[in-house]
């Protein structure tokens, strides 16, 4: 029993950093928006995209938080059912795929339609993303909470490197 709620606390503990680390993704389209120097028709498509993502991500976290609650509910019922608390876990990591798949299809949205040129930078804002959610998960395992200003100092970081990089670019 000490191993089901010892897990449960871990999955829950997962899923928050999880849920507080996307919060700051608003910034991150915004910065490499400006570097890809879209079109107007090219903005108004992608600005779509990005809010029907919005829309979406907005409801799968409600079902995140109604499964969270369930689990809590589970957990504290005077003869806790494994099968039911291990479903609720599985619900919850088939919701966070979902919201894993979503991003995944929202970018090929916009990166269809980008030129060329634009996919570069798209794609290598891709990968620093990436490294930086790495980088940031890798924390989180070690400390469930990231300390105040660390998330800012990350997205400073990345928007020196996805500058420099369409800088380069530039030139070639």
């Amino acid at each position: 029993m000490k191993k089901i709620i010892g897990l449960v606390i871990i999955v829950l503990l997962t899923f928050t950093v999880l849920v507080y680390g996307q919060m700051g993704e608003c910034k991150k389209h915004d910065i490499i928006i400006k570097q890809l120097k879209l079109t107007g028709d090219q903005e108004k498509d992608i600005q779509k995209i990005i809010l029907e993502m919005k829309k979406q991500m907005i409801d799968q976290k409600a079902k995140m938080q109604k499964s969270q609650l369930d689990l809590e509910e589970t957990l504290k019922a005077e003869t806790p059912d494994k099968s039911a608390i291990e479903d609720k876990i599985k619900e919850m990591s088939d919701l966070r795929v979902r919201m894993h798949l979503m991003k995944v299809d929202s970018w090929f949205d916009v990166n269809k339609l980008l030129t060329p040129e634009q996919q570069k930078i798209w794609r290598q804002a891709l990968e620093t993303c990436q490294a930086m959610e790495c980088q940031m998960m890798d924390r989180d395992s070690k400390k469930p909470m990231m300390k105040k200003g660390v998330k800012e100092q990350m997205q400073k970081k990345s928007k020196v490197k996805i500058q420099k990089k369409a800088e380069t670019q530039k030139v070639d």
